[in-house]
């Protein structure tokens, strides 16, 4: 079994340095324009609140993961509990959301660099409701930014 801690940096800092160039050039407008508009309205800055929140907790079930938990129950909301993040967040700006990002992406780097190449295939149940391994869901965390960054730019130009 190979060690997919390369492949995995390589992707999260690929996907990270696309999104952090698209948001650094967003102005004061476009931060305040919806993005998604099913259900709740969310803006370019919710979509960030969003993915600030993602990525901490699913860097907190890699860890959870690693030691054997599985902290997620079976009937989780992963909806009700997306809106009530980007509320809890909704006084955070833009810069401090984007600070908030850089803290995140080296703490989960931090999480990766102490994964054995046993760790990799322990898995549990995401938010998602489905069961995941560590390398999944490194993989998803790059890949949900990846998603995002495609629907900013889709609604506020590529």
């Amino acid at each position: 079994m190979s060690d997919p801690k390369t492949d995995i940096i390589e992707k999260l800092n690929e996907t990270r340095g696309a999104l952090m160039v698209f948001l650094q050039g967003l102005d004061e407008a476009q931060w305040d324009t919806a993005v998604y508009s099913e259900g709740e309205t969310w803006t370019a800055t919710d979509v960030v609140r969003h993915l600030v929140n993602a990525e901490s907790g699913m860097t907190g079930l890699i860890v959870q993961w690693q030691k054997g938990n599985d902290p997620v129950p079976p009937d989780f909301d992963l909806a009700r509990f997306n809106q009530n993040a980007v509320a809890k967040n909704k006084d955070k700006t833009p810069a401090e959301l984007l600070a908030e990002m850089e803290t995140n992406r080296a703490n989960l780097l931090q999480v990766i660099a102490g994964l054995e190449e046993d760790d990799w295939q322990k898995s549990g149940r995401h938010a998602s409701l489905k069961i995941m391994t560590i390398e999944q869901t490194c993989n998803l965390i790059a890949g949900h930014e990846a998603l995002h960054l495609k629907d900013l730019q889709a609604e506020l130009g590529a």
